[in-house]
């Protein structure tokens, strides 16, 4: 993960958003369905959904949207994501600034598929205040593995559920498995 695959800095203030939305059961279908639609096909400069996963065993949604504009992000939010009817509750998590590998980012739609092998992993990783940089720094330098590539390194420093996020693409779960409890947890 090269240190010049930015995807926020200084100059343009670009955030990440990683929404979650709790459809209401019983209204599964065609709440997600209204909410597909809506963030399909909603455009603009300031916010751009990115992709949208389903969490089937919950029957939810998570999307991820690129923000240059958080007033017009809180009016997406409003209008577009909590007024349909049968969106339970929403959180929301935002990411500032980190590394992204752009090339393995663009594969992750093509390479995880329900033909493939191919497994994605969100880890989230709590840091003890201090060691920030030290931790961050030491998660990029981290060595190559056949079976595992990093999509992504964030920094989530605001957030309830973590201080870091690293997106995984492995070629199974055992490969995952083994690459986060031998690098990522020593």
């Amino acid at each position: 993960m090269s240190n010049d695959d930015h995807y926020a800095g200084a100059d343009n203030q670009s955030v990440l958003a990683f929404v979650d939305a709790d459809i209401m059961s019983g209204k599964d279908e065609l709440a997600r369905e209204e909410l597909l639609r809506n963030v399909r096909r909603y455009k603009s400069t300031g916010v751009s959904p990115l992709w949208v996963n389903w969490l089937r065993q919950r029957a939810d949604l998570r999307f991820v949207c690129l923000v240059r504009d958080l007033a017009e992000f809180n009016d997406f939010m409003l209008d577009v994501v909590r007024s349909v009817d049968g969106v339970r509750e929403t959180r929301t998590m935002l990411s500032f600034g980190g590394r992204a590998d752009i090339d393995t980012l663009l594969d992750l739609e093509m390479e995880v598929s329900p033909n493939s092998q191919m497994v994605a992993s969100s880890v989230l990783i709590d840091v003890r205040p201090g060691l920030d940089r030290q931790c961050f720094q030491t998660l990029l330098d981290l060595p190559p593995h056949p079976d595992v590539r990093r999509v992504w390194l964030l920094n989530c420093y605001h957030s309830d559920d973590a201080d870091l996020m690293m997106l995984l693409l492995g070629k199974n779960v055992a490969a995952l498995t083994g690459y986060v409890m031998s690098w990522i947890r020593t």
